[in-house]
C-alpha cells in the first residue's frame, strides 16, 4: 500500500464530510456531532500523513499506524455510502404510492428507525477508534506539512449517480450479472412482485458505489 494514497483517502473522505448533502443527512439521522468530531479529528491526522510517509521506514510502528488510518477511512465512507442507498430507498418506496410496500419498508431491516440507530452506533464506532489512532499517532513525533492546494465541492449532492465508464476497469461482467437480475421479472422466484433489493457487498474500497452508479446509468434500465 503506497501510503501517499492514504493522504487521498483522508482528503476525500473531509470533502464528503463538509459536503451540505451529508451534514443535512447526519442531522436527520441523530449523527451530527459524532461525524463532526470524525472531521475535527481527521483534519489533524491528514496534516501529517505527509510526513508519515517520508518518515515511513525510519520509525517502527509507522506502517501499521497509516494502515489503520486508510481502514477507517474507507470503514467512514462505506457509512456515508449508506446515507445514500437509504435516501434512494426513501424515494423509491415514496414514489411507488403503494401503502403496502410503506409497511413492508417500516418493517424491514431498512426501516428509518432501525437505519438511525444502526447508523448512530457505526459512527460512534468510527469515531472512537480514529481518537485511538490519531493519540497512538503522537508519539511518532510527526509534523504537519501542507499539500498542493485542492479544489473540494462543498455541495455535492447525495442522489449524485454520474460517473464516466471509460474509467472503470474490470467490472463489466459485475455489472452484466446485476443487470440480469434486474431485469428477470421476479429474481427470487417466489411469487412476490414487491421491492426486491439486489445487496452489492465486499471490503471498502473494492468500488461498490462505482459499480452500483454504472447499473443505475445503463439505458436497458431506462
Amino acid at each position: 500500500m503506497a501510503e501517499s494514497f492514504v493522504f487521498d483517502v483522508a482528503d476525500s473522505l473531509l470533502g464528503k464530510l463538509a459536503s451540505f448533502a451529508y451534514e443535512e443527512a447526519s442531522r436527520a439521522y441523530g449523527a451530527y456531532e459524532d461525524l463532526q468530531g470524525i472531521k475535527n479529528t481527521l483534519s489533524i491526522v491528514r496534516g501529517v500523513l505527509l510526513d508519515a510517509e517520508e518518515k515511513k521506514d525510519q520509525k517502527h510502528g509507522l506502517r501499521e499506524w497509516l494502515r489503520q488510518i486508510h481502514n477507517i477511512c474507507y470503514d467512514a465512507e462505506d457509512i456515508l455510502d449508506g446515507f445514500e442507498l437509504q435516501d434512494k430507498k426513501k424515494q423509491v418506496v415514496e414514489a411507488s404510492g403503494s401503502t403496502r410496500m410503506k409497511v413492508r419498508h417500516y418493517f424491514s431491516s431498512s426501516n428509518p428507525l432501525a437505519f438511525r440507530f444502526k447508523m448512530a452506533y457505526q459512527i460512534k464506532e468510527i469515531r472512537d477508534r480514529l481518537n485511538k489512532v490519531a493519540a497512538d499517532g503522537t508519539g511518532f513525533g510527526l509534523v504537519r506539512m501542507d499539500a498542493e492546494p485542492r479544489l473540494v465541492v462543498q455541495r455535492r449532492e447525495l442522489t449524485h449517480s454520474h460517473v464516466d465508464a471509460s474509467s472503470v476497469i474490470g467490472r463489466e461482467n459485475d455489472k452484466e450479472e446485476i443487470i440480469k437480475l434486474l431485469m428477470e421479472s421476479n429474481p427470487r422466484g417466489d411469487g412476490d412482485k414487491s421491492l426486491c433489493v439486489i445487496p452489492i457487498v465486499g471490503i471498502g474500497g473494492l468500488g461498490k458505489t462505482t459499480l452500483a452508479k454504472l447499473v443505475f446509468n445503463d439505458k436497458r434500465l431506462d
